[in-house]
């Protein structure tokens, strides 16, 4: 526990001595971290936003007009039988019309006098599928059953979305560790400085045979303190940028929804205290070099 005390008070000694430095590497951390946080949370409001985009996953698969009980049931066992399908919801055309009028409430004293012979509506079946890769060949499948008028699916839509959803983690992950790489060079540069300072009681200590360990740790202890610094500044900043962003777009663009900040805490925290003590620990290893080589 001394040895611990006394490397602390060595880390932070050396913190006070490279001041400047030390400040320029934690800037740099939660710059870095703060972009990186902004993408994640970007990310996740796309893709909260997207989920009102509903039932992308659902094909409508509409009977012919003149189709009777036995045709519609023939047809439900037939689509049950299918490979991908995950559920199969039977809508009547007289549902349908009473979805019709929901949805449009304002307009529903037009469909009152419709009688169930002058109905446009024709029977279907809602169905979702479990797997994007075999929609398409659903589809297909679908069509090709006797008794089916029209197949709407929303296919292109799924996969424009499944591609920018993908495009966003790429790019994430690629500016996440370029971040980390600055951060790193940042720094390693730091812990150098403060290592060459003492340089010589380092090489006195290895003369009078101290181990790597305890010459190594009051800067790794340096390291891991401007991680832990920055990770929390970060986290903080980005929660009050995240506050005072999300009041302006919830009060000026209606339509469009923010994710709960603190429903993102245990990722965000995640991944600032691991990308700060990644960094602040290699940092401080390389930084180290020859000086506590055996």
């Amino acid at each position: 526990m001394r040895r611990f005390g006394d490397a602390l008070l060595q880390a932070l000694h050396g913190m006070v001595r490279n001041g400047l430095l030390t400040f320029v590497s934690i800037f740099v951390l939660v710059s870095c971290l703060l972009f990186i946080g902004s993408f994640a949370l970007i990310s996740k409001n796309i893709d909260y936003n997207l989920e009102d985009i509903t039932d992308l996953n659902e094909i409508e698969v509409f009977l012919e007009y003149d189709a009777d009980a036995a045709t519609a049931a023939r047809i439900g066992d037939e689509i049950r039988a299918l490979d991908n399908v995950e559920s199969v919801t039977y809508v009547s055309k007289e549902e349908g019309l009473r979805e019709v009028a929901g949805e449009f409430a304002e307009y529903a004293y037009l469909l009152d006098d419709i009688t169930p012979e002058e109905n446009p509506l024709s029977d279907c079946y809602r169905i979702t599928y479990a797997d994007n890769a075999g929609a398409t060949t659903l589809d297909y499948e679908l069509k090709q059953i006797e008794g089916v008028r029209k197949v709407n699916s929303r296919l292109d839509l799924a996969a424009t979305i499944g591609s920018l959803q993908n495009g966003i983690s790429v790019i994430f992950v690629w500016f996440a560790v370029l971040c980390g790489v600055v951060s790193l060079f940042v720094i390693i540069n730091t812990i150098k400085l403060s290592v060459y300072a003492r340089r010589e009681e380092i090489a006195i200590m290895r003369y009078i045979g101290a181990g790597r360990a305890y010459i190594a740790a009051p800067f790794v202890l340096e390291g891991v303190l401007i991680g832990c610094i920055g990770a929390g500044a970060a986290y903080f900043l980005e929660k009050l940028i995240y506050s005072g962003l999300s009041s302006f777009v919830l009060s000026e663009v209606g339509i469009v929804k923010m994710y709960s900040y603190s429903a993102m805490t245990p990722m965000l925290l995640a991944i600032f205290f691991a990308i700060s003590l990644f960094c602040g620990i290699v940092g401080s290893i390389v930084s180290l070099g020859r000086y506590v080589e055996a």
